[in-house]
């Protein structure tokens, strides 16, 4: 028995199972995938949670720390460059860590027919989905902008991404702010600065709440389930070592989706 999860805090709502139940149902393989709410991780709770699974997903606020932890592990190439994580293959001795998030982005990104080259793009929040996307637009030339409420290397703060407003093709939000069970949060950012961008992208799903809702009204835009879609069918195919083609499955986990989504 396929014995699979996914690992988090608070994860107040996630389609992840049922995405993943329904792949095992699809590909007539035995097994479960259970939900991990565990707010704080360290080297013995990881190593209990691996002698269960045989892998699990990754999701905030763990998917960059559970790089730093003391484990016995292989780290993919991609995880390397992005600092973050959200695929983990276990068995009793090794953690292998996989970033899907990328390359599900990407894979979303065609399927939508949007081309960023040459764009300007905002990232609102510096998290591990950050990272990844940030990871994944590095593939063509285009102008990406971090913003965060901490201020880094390679990151802005909220005051100068609304001086750049205008000139912001794509905005991509991965912070909190519009998830369904934190719908009256906001940001210190005038997204009415926003008055050019073509494409706004939420990561989250469910209700986007008051903040967002010029946008949603104004321009293209899309939530988080296509994306974790794709990052959750890659996830899918490590575990299990098959090759499912993300988009001959995309348009009927959509459908089922959305008609769960509020």
């Amino acid at each position: 028995m396929n014995n699979f999860g996914i690992l988090g805090w608070p994860l107040e709502k996630t389609f992840s199972p049922f995405i993943h139940k329904y792949l095992l149902d699809m590909t007539e393989n035995d097994g479960n995938y259970e939900e991990f709410k565990i707010k704080n991780i360290d080297e013995n709770n990881i190593t209990n949670l691996n002698k269960k699974l045989d892998g699990y997903n990754i999701t905030i606020p763990h998917k960059e720390n559970i790089l730093k932890l003391n484990i016995n592990s292989l780290v993919d190439e991609h995880v390397k460059a992005i600092g973050a994580t959200n695929t983990v293959k276990s068995d009793s001795e090794t953690l292998e860590f996989y970033n899907t998030d990328f390359e599900g982005f990407l894979i979303f990104l065609n399927k939508i027919n949007y081309d960023w080259q040459d764009k300007n793009i905002l990232i609102l929040g510096n998290g591990g989905s950050s990272k990844a996307i940030r990871y994944a637009l590095s593939s063509k030339s285009s102008n990406t902008y971090v913003v965060s409420r901490n201020v880094s290397e390679g990151t802005i703060t909220y005051k100068e991404a609304e001086d750049i407003g205008s000139k912001i093709d794509l905005l991509i939000n991965t912070t909190p702010v519009g998830m369904s069970h934190l719908s009256n949060l906001s940001l210190d950012f005038d997204i009415q600065k926003l008055e050019n961008i073509d494409l706004f992208l939420n990561i989250g799903y469910g209700n986007t709440g008051t903040y967002f809702e010029p946008l949603l009204s104004s321009v293209d835009s899309y939530n988080g389930l296509g994306m974790l879609i794709c990052q959750a069918i890659l996830s899918f195919n490590i575990w299990t070592s098959l090759n499912l083609q993300v988009l001959d499955i995309y348009d009927e986990l959509y459908k089922l989706l959305e008609s769960k989504n509020d």
